[in-house]
């Protein structure tokens, strides 16, 4: 063998500019391609660069759902109300507008997902099949241009702005040249590779380093939702019903015993947890397909940016799917269930990018408002390690939050925007920013401001908040819901 492990190589080599845009996205996941629509639609020539062969990343292949559009009441005697504000006066409860609702609209309407009081909720969960046409033909109409089964492998840059990207397939290595770039990769590669400043998992700024210094770095597990069918339900149901100290409530969802029972019935958003000999709690939602069910999360430790730690995590929770199966075909009505799919590893967290604004988590459970928002969140904190005080119980009623657009704007480079997982918050702030409802959300205003710069060859910065404003608002975005009556 002529090389050794740990042996530099130099390499050289002639690299063809084989496309331009006005707006690169690199990743065309769940922020990617609102930020692509988003764009076009605003009248910029825009190319996403995807490594799959499909839109939508873990929302439409991972089966991980559209989470939230509502606002989160911790104590559930305020559900019902909250329930019937959603079927009767949705406006003042839904956080959530604009290409996110599009979206989930479009998707209920062609039979592709299940929504609550026929509005979608705290959850919606899809068919795959419907959701990837639904966006590529969205997409398509925009007029945006998708390179599938590409990778972003280098950011080429001239003093502080992005003039184009590398870019590896199986035609080989090229440049695409662009004026503006979004990162929607999950783990800010682009940003990365631009040299922009970072950390991964638990940060400087995060309380739970503050309680213990050795949480620095620690970053929120690996997980897989799969999905099971042949499931009897109603029988589950009785059985339960029998035995209701093997039923729980989902801590996001809010659903009753009987209210999972009447919205199985309707065939709406069920979500619910039973608790199993040897896992403890699983939780189990429903989906459009009779009989099949997303089972939730087995998880293990990892980092997202390793891939031995990846290709290892494929492994073990794959393995940890064939137990938790065994453990549900013990409940009844789950004795003939068979594993429908088992997707690629889901990332809930690695790099949070340096922007020119970080979001925290003390931002978020005191419902900062912002003079530059572009969007709204509620999912209450979904992460570890976490403050060991941190409990729903504190979260105000009616809660919600704001997104200021300074965290999608990439510290130190005028044309480097931040969309869905990698923005600039901490870790804390992550387990309330990371889940799809809300990566959408920072996805259409990465992708309306991009447009907006590259139609007036303006930076970033030298962008007026109330341009981008007013046309986030005439797109539907919800920016803030004060003065919303409830």
């Amino acid at each position: 063998m002529k090389y050794s492990i740990g042996q530099k190589i130099h390499q050289t080599r002639e690299i063809e500019v084989s496309q331009t845009a006005d707006v690169i996205v690199a990743g065309g996941g769940t922020a990617g391609i609102t930020a692509a629509i988003a764009a076009a639609r605003n009248g910029a020539d825009v190319l996403i660069i995807e490594k799959n062969g499909y839109l939508g990343g873990l929302m439409t292949a991972g089966n991980m759902g559209l989470t939230t559009y509502i606002v989160h009441e911790k104590d559930s005697s305020k559900h019902d109300k909250l329930m019937h504000d959603l079927a009767d006066n949705p406006e003042i409860v839904h956080v959530a507008g604009g290409l996110a609702m599009e979206i989930t609209r479009h998707l209920k309407n062609i039979g592709g997902a299940v929504t609550t009081k026929g509005q979608p909720g705290t959850y919606v969960f899809t068919s795959q099949g419907e959701f990837k046409y639904l966006l590529m033909s969205m997409a398509k109409e925009a007029g945006v241009r998708i390179l599938f089964h590409t990778i972003v492998t280098d950011a080429i840059k001239s003093d502080s702005s992005i003039d184009g990207v590398i870019i590896e397939n199986k035609s080989g290595c090229s440049m695409i040249a662009a004026k503006q770039f979004i990162d929607a990769t999950g783990d800010g590669d682009l940003a990365f590779l631009a040299g922009v400043p970072y950390f991964k998992g638990v940060g400087p700024k995060d309380i739970s380093y503050t309680e213990n210094p050795d949480n620095l770095g620690k970053m929120g597990a690996f997980g897989v939702m799969y999905r099971l069918g042949n499931i009897d339900m109603d029988k589950c149901l009785s059985y339960l019903g029998e035995h209701k100290e093997l039923f729980q409530i989902q801590r996001v969802a809010i659903q009753s015993y009987d209210e999972v029972v009447q919205n199985n019935k309707n065939n709406e958003m069920t979500c619910f947890v039973i608790l199993v000999d040897g896992i403890g709690g699983i939780q189990i939602y429903n989906t459009p397909m009779k009989g099949v069910y997303i089972i939730g999360c087995p998880c293990i430790s990892g980092d997202g940016t390793d891939a031995e730690d990846l290709s290892d995590g494929e492994i073990l929770l794959t393995e940890e799917v064939m137990r938790f199966t065994e453990a549900l075909k013990k409940i009844p009505g789950f004795e003939n269930t068979c594993i429908v799919d088992i997707p690629e590893i889901g990332v809930r967290e690695t790099r949070h990018i340096y922007g020119d604004y970080l979001l925290t988590i003390e931002d978020i459970m005191t419902m900062k408002s912002y003079k530059d928002s572009i969007g709204c969140g509620s999912h209450p904190i979904d992460i570890n390690p976490r403050p060991s005080y941190m409990k729903d119980e504190l979260l105000p009623e009616h809660f919600y939050y704001e997104i200021p657009f300074s965290s999608l704007i990439a510290k130190d480079i005028n044309n480097l925007l931040l969309a869905g997982r990698c923005i600039s918050c901490t870790h804390e702030a992550s387990g309330c920013t990371r889940v799809t409802v809300q990566c959408m959300i920072t996805g259409e205003a990465a992708g309306t401001a991009a447009a907006l710069c590259s139609a007036s060859s303006l930076e970033l910065r030298q962008l007026d908040y109330n341009i981008l404003k007013n046309q986030l608002l005439k797109q539907n975005v919800k920016l803030s819901l004060k003065g919303i009556t409830q």
